[in-house]
């Protein structure tokens, strides 16, 4: 027994014509006629009796039609919760960005989805890459705006890149390691390295190329933002850094770019959804914010 039977029976008993029935429903009196005669086939019982002054409902259609007025306002209920909740959805967005991905095409993004959407309700948190990965497959974020390796993308998410950035190696100005430039020199520093312990091993062998370099002994991950530039300092380190966050502590004296015999391979920064994720109209246009803005604001 199909829904819109049971509507077109509830249309008739308020209406008391199939004709006037079928202008309610926006149908034509043929199409509630044969859907009528479908339903008394079906269920083997009269369910109407036609006459001059119009139609009127038999036992069995009096007795379906009780239900028949539950099930249409149940449904109509059902119809206003969900759009109540999508309406509600809509205005409320929720974002999550890498350290490395925070500078990159977000700002500008988050300005023009502001302009349009004044009093949505707009939450945005600085991860590290493991949290992003969850809060995307937990519901906790609409979309994300992150660097991540390819070891760390898994196959539910869409990984849409928007913007490539070079990268360079970094010590504190005045060491001594500031005048390698070999890199199985380097190695018996102490590196620093801005992502995740699991992405080291791919990073390690894209920057050595075809030769075989030893990895250094010591390797530390961190993904704080305050606190990474204060370990990159300490005597002995050698920093991993994007460039366009590099620049910064190079002109504050800080740090020095080290010109080494290897090429470092580029960030990639992506915008990451799930793929089985149904997008409002907010997170829709959020994403093509992010994308026009072709890797602005750094």
């Amino acid at each position: 027994m199909k829904t819109t039977q049971l509507r077109m029976l509830v249309a008739i008993a308020e209406h008391g014509t199939l004709m006037a029935a079928a202008e309610a429903l926006n149908l034509s009196q043929p199409a509630v006629t044969k859907s009528v005669k479908e339903l008394e086939t079906r269920l083997g019982v009269q369910l109407l009796v036609r006459s001059g002054a119009g139609v009127r409902l038999t036992q069995y259609g009096e007795a379906l039609l009780q239900r028949a007025r539950r099930v249409v306002t149940e449904i109509a209920r059902a119809e206003q919760e969900l759009k109540d909740m999508k309406s509600s959805s809509e205005r409320t967005l929720s974002i999550g960005v890498s350290m490395l991905a925070a500078s990159v095409a977000v700002p500008d993004a988050i300005e023009a989805f502001r302009h349009r959407f004044p009093d949505s309700r707009f939450s945005v948190y600085e991860c590290q890459p493991r949290q992003i990965i969850d809060g995307l497959r937990d519901g906790t974020f609409d979309l994300c705006v992150a660097a991540i390796a390819l070891r760390d993308v898994t196959a539910e998410f869409q990984v849409d890149p928007i913007a490539v950035r070079s990268q360079s190696l970094a010590v504190r100005n005045g060491d001594p390691f500031g005048a390698e430039t070999r890199l199985d020199a380097l190695t018996h520093g102490h590196w620093l390295y801005n992502h995740t312990r699991e992405s080291w091993p791919e990073f390690w062998s894209q920057l050595c190329g075809k030769r075989t370099i030893q990895e250094p002994a010591r390797v530390s991950v961190c993904t704080s933002h305050k606190l990474y530039p204060k370990l990159a300092g300490e005597s002995g380190a050698v920093s991993v850094w994007p460039d366009f966050l590099l620049d910064e502590h190079l002109r504050s004296g800080l740090l020095t770019r080290l010109a080494t015999d290897a090429q470092l391979p580029e960030l990639t920064v992506s915008l990451m959804y799930r793929k089985d994720h149904v997008f409002s109209a907010t997170a829709e246009y959020f994403a093509e914010c992010v994308a026009s803005s072709k890797g602005s604001g750094v």
